[in-house]
């Protein structure tokens, strides 16, 4: 079974002037090739004229042919069942549980649990707007998620604590100035219990943005992204130093 990727297509000179690509029955389209056709006004057309293993609602679909068939995105081998060490990479398609994208879902994962435990934390003790912010944050990261797994873009217009992206990155470059603190604030136990866990966000936040940069160096929006989230979570470890954050 072969798998038709974005890349292929911007690689292929058979694109020119074409209203409908045709491809056998057993191949997988992945999302991003079915979109980079899509905004061509490009069709897609299968030889036997049944489904291939991805439709138009990027759900796993299977012929007759290739019933509970998955297929190894690095060489091309197909299973009638999956082996115990893959996991799905999307649809039918599976990489080693080792895989870098499997490390930083799993870190993404990670992360997000780790944001509601956090709330927990923030409504224990009184501060119910950092509650909201960090709700905020929590969202932030879902998308993340949900944009490597679809393939699909992020917004660059999307705000974190009212701070667009490039205001994110200014504030915490010169949070001294922005929060009005005269040193830059280094962690320690006797700031308490809710900035301890802030900084730790902060430090998972930046364990995960490794994971993106070899996990899918391509996608410049997903690193930007995670960048962005580490300035978010030092802002809101400042401001609560600074009493921004009050009981509810």
């Amino acid at each position: 079974m072969r798998i038709l990727t974005e890349a292929d297509l911007r690689s292929s000179l058979s694109l020119e002037g074409i209203k409908i690509y045709t491809v056998p029955p057993d191949v997988f389209i992945t999302p991003a090739a079915r979109e980079y056709l899509a905004v061509r006004g490009i069709g897609i057309a299968v030889k036997s004229g049944v489904k291939t293993c991805y439709d138009d609602t990027r759900r796993a679909e299977t012929t007759s042919s290739v019933m509970h068939m998955f297929v190894d995105a690095k060489t091309g081998k197909t299973y009638d069942q999956k082996p115990e060490d893959m996991t799905h990479l999307r649809g039918n398609v599976l990489v080693k549980k080792t895989d870098p994208v499997i490390d930083f879902r799993g870190k993404l994962d990670l992360l997000e649990s780790e944001i509601i435990l956090a709330q927990i934390v923030s409504e224990r003790l009184g501060y119910g707007q950092m509650t909201r912010d960090l709700g905020e944050t929590l969202d932030f990261t879902r998308n993340i998620l949900a944009s490597e797994v679809l393939e699909r873009p992020l917004d660059e217009n999307d705000t974190l604590l009212g701070l667009t992206i490039p205001e994110l990155r200014r504030v915490s470059h010169d949070i001294k100035s922005e929060l009005g603190l005269k040193t830059h604030p280094m962690p320690d136990y006797t700031m308490g219990e809710m900035p301890a866990v802030l900084n730790k966000l902060r430090a998972l936040v930046r364990q995960t943005e490794l994971a993106a940069a070899k996990a899918v160096p391509d996608r410049v929006d997903i690193i930007r992204a995670m960048n962005r989230l580490s300035s978010c979570m030092h802002i809101l470890f400042c401001r609560f130093l600074v009493g921004q954050y009050g009981s509810k």
